[in-house]
C-alpha cells in the first residue's frame, strides 16, 4: 500500500511540476506574493465540511436501513475519514469501499447490507453526476473552442452514461449479476486458485441475496422521502467539493468563475474515476490544467492553482485518512 501511495504522490507532484514548467513566468511570482490566505483556509474548511456531510449521509442511509440501529454522526464521520487513505492509494479517485463495508459490518449491519449501503452511496453519486454532466458539458461548450477537445468530452460523457446504465441494470437485476459473477469465476481456473473456485461459488448466492435484500430496503418505493433526502445530502456534498477551486482562484486574485468551475469539476470527477493511477493522480492535475486553461485568462497561475486545489483535497485526504485508518486498524 505504501508503494502505491508513493507512486500516486510522485505522479501528482510530477504533473504539477510539468504545469509549473509550462505556465511559470515573472507574473507567477507576483501572484504568489499577493495570495490571500483566508481563501485557502476557506477551501480547506469546505473540504472538512464535506466530510461531515458525507458522514451524515452514511448515518441517514444506515438509519433507513435499520431503524433499530442508531449510528452516531461521529461514528459515521470516522467511517468516512478512514476510507480516505485507501481511496488515495487505489486506482481511480474512488476507492476505500472495502474499509467502509468492513466498519459498517462491525457495527452489526452484516456484509450484505453494508455492501448495499456503500454501493447505494455510489449510486446516489452517479445519479447526481449523470444529471449534472449534460449541464456541465453545455456550460463549457461555449468556452472550449478546440473541436477535438469538445468531441472527446462528448464521447466521454456518452461512455460514462452507458457505464452507469449497465451498472444500475446489474444492481436492479441481481439474477443477471449472480450468473455473470459465476461465469467469470468458472473461467478463472489458474493453478492453485482452481481448488478455491467451488467454495467461492457457494458463497456468492448468500452474498447476493443479502445484498439484494439490503438494496431493496434502501431503494424501496415506500421510502421515496428517504431517497429525496439522501439525494439532497449527496448534492450538498458535491457542491461543497466543487466550490473549493473557486476559493483557490479567489485567493490568487482571479475571477472565481463559480458556475464554469463547477461544470469543470463535474467533468474532472468523471475523468478521475478512470482506474489508471492511485487516487486519480496525474489525470486530475492534467485534466484541471487543460479545462481551467480555457476558464482562467491568466495562465501563469495555473500551477499554483492546481497545487492549492490538490493540497486542499488529495494531500489532505492522505494525511487525515492515514491518521484515522491507523487509529482504527492500528
Amino acid at each position: 500500500m505504501n508503494k502505491y501511495l508513493i507512486i500516486g504522490l510522485i505522479i501528482s507532484f510530477a504533473s504539477i511540476a510539468l504545469v509549473f514548467a509550462l505556465t511559470f513566468d515573472v507574473s507567477t511570482i507576483e501572484r504568489i506574493r499577493e495570495i490571500d490566505p483566508k481563501w485557502f483556509l476557506m477551501a480547506i474548511l469546505l473540504h472538512v465540511l464535506s466530510w461531515v456531510v458525507w458522514g451524515l449521509r452514511i448515518k441517514v442511509m444506515c438509519r433507513y436501513m435499520n431503524e433499530e440501529m442508531n449510528l452516531g454522526l461521529r461514528e459515521s464521520i470516522s467511517i468516512a475519514l478512514s476510507n480516505l487513505f485507501l481511496a488515495a492509494v487505489t486506482p481511480s479517485s474512488i476507492g476505500g469501499e472495502p474499509i467502509r463495508i468492513h466498519l459498517l459490518s462491525k457495527k452489526g449491519f452484516g456484509v450484505g447490507r453494508s455492501t448495499a449501503i456503500v454501493v447505494g452511496e455510489r449510486i446516489f453519486d452517479a445519479i447526481f453526476i449523470t444529471v449534472s454532466l449534460p449541464i456541465a458539458f453545455f456550460i463549457l461548450d461555449t468556452y472550449i473552442e478546440n473541436r477535438t477537445m469538445r468531441l472527446a468530452l462528448f464521447a466521454g460523457m456518452i461512455l460514462f452514461v452507458i457505464g452507469i446504465a449497465l451498472f444500475v441494470y446489474a444492481v436492479l437485476h441481481p439474477t443477471f449479476m449472480r450468473r455473470f459473477i459465476k461465469f467469470i469465476i468458472r473461467k478463472i481456473k489458474i493453478g492453485r486458485f482452481e481448488e478455491k473456485m467451488e467454495r467461492i461459488l457457494g458463497k456468492i448466492d448468500g452474498f447476493v441475496e443479502s445484498f439484494q435484500r439490503g438494496a431493496r430496503e434502501i431503494f424501496s418505493l415506500r421510502k421515496r422521502s428517504a431517497i429525496a433526502i439522501i439525494l439532497a445530502i449527496t448534492s450538498i456534498y458535491w457542491l461543497l467539493e466543487f466550490l473549493i477551486p473557486s476559493c483557490i482562484l479567489k485567493g490568487l486574485g482571479q475571477d472565481p468563475v463559480i458556475l464554469q468551475s463547477i461544470a469543470a469539476q463535474v467533468l474532472l470527477v468523471v475523468m478521475s474515476i478512470i482506474p489508471i493511477s492511485p487516487g486519480g493522480s496525474g489525470i486530475a492535475e492534467g485534466g484541471a490544467a487543460l479545462l481551467y486553461s480555457f476558464l482562467v485568462p491568466n495562465r501563469s497561475v495555473l500551477g499554483v492553482f492546481i497545487l492549492g486545489w490538490r493540497s486542499a483535497t488529495y494531500y489532505l485526504n492522505v494525511v487525515v485518512g492515514g491518521i484515522f485508518q491507523h487509529r482504527i486498524f492500528k
